[in-house]
């Protein structure tokens, strides 16, 4: 039976219950938010339904017994698919509130489409890693309609504590795209001076430690290294192949713009390489042992 207007009101739908998604609904659940959710895999869904939140068997299940939908899945072509099987359920007073790192301009294309069935659509990227969606402290980057970006913000401040309105739709994914092609090129340049600070002598935690002292400061020298590299562990919970999608997709996105940007070729360039290697199933902060035998050895010794 097919949900009515006013059970979709009382619901709000989940669809993506990765390493961000599944924190991220587990917050909503936490602030008492009744949640329908979806992912592919049946594993996934278990802690949460046992938690009270309904199962659905498919995307335009989701859409059929929920008016607002957060989506957080891989890529584009996900959301894509996610759309596509979503549209025939979708209608006046849908709202999808897209958190997935996207490419802009499939966003704008779905969000034509989205509102050509009398639904909306805003775009709300998130920053602040698995840490940040099981704290609730996620940046959040919104692009979207003023009354549509007010009826998600609720929500969203279950799960980020700095909440960015930042322009009309596919703003938000455009933003997140230049913040992590950012934290790529600060990763990538922080690591090769950190090598050729151990080259000249210096103990690397003490090179990391000055840099985030410094006027070289930067989540790499503040997180990254201190965290998840200099310990050997490399394991933020972000991919080799997602940072390497994300700042292909803001290459693309600059070109779009035409504004040059060789500092972020380079930065990409270390992560195209890396997909050819072992690393293309790894963190992405295990990027840095393509620089050498120096960060090769920090992997060993922590083996």
């Amino acid at each position: 039976m097919k949900s009515t207007v006013n059970d979709r009101a009382e619901l709000t739908g989940f669809i993506g219950l990765g390493n961000m998604g599944a924190p991220m609904a587990a917050r909503l659940l936490d602030a008492g938010v009744p949640l329908v959710v979806h992912d592919v895999r049946a594993a996934a869904m278990a802690p949460l339904e046992a938690r009270g939140a309904r199962v659905a068997v498919s995307p335009a299940a989701v859409a059929e017994a929920a008016a607002t939908v957060i989506t957080i899945v891989p890529s584009s072509r996900e959301v894509t698919s996610l759309v596509d099987a979503m549209l025939p359920s979708l209608g006046p007073g849908h709202l999808i509130v897209e958190m997935t790192t996207s490419d802009p301009s499939v966003t704008r294309a779905l969000a034509a489409r989205i509102v050509a069935r009398g639904a909306a659509l805003v775009d709300a990227p998130v920053s602040g890693g698995v840490k940040g969606a099981i704290e609730g402290s996620l940046a959040i980057m919104i692009g979207g309609e003023r009354g549509d970006v007010a009826r998600a913000r609720p929500l969203l401040t279950h799960m980020g504590k700095r909440l960015f309105h930042v322009g009309g739709v596919s703003t938000g994914h455009a933003m997140k795209l230049v913040n992590n092609v950012t934290s790529a090129a600060c990763l990538m340049a922080t690591a090769e001076a950190v090598a050729v600070a151990m080259r000249a002598g210096i103990e690397p935690a003490c090179a990391v430690e000055v840099i985030a002292a410094s006027s070289g400061r930067s989540n790499a020298s503040d997180w990254k290294f201190p965290r998840f590299i200099l310990p050997g562990r490399f394991d933020s919970g972000f991919t080799v192949a997602l940072m390497r999608k994300d700042v292909d997709g803001f290459l693309r996105l600059a070109e779009d713009m035409g504004v040059d940007a060789p500092v972020a070729a380079a930065a990409a360039e270390y992560f195209r390489r890396a997909m050819q290697t072992p690393l293309a199933s790894a963190d992405h902060t295990e990027v840095v042992t393509l620089l050498g035998e120096d960060f090769a050895r920090v992997k060993e010794t922590q083996a």
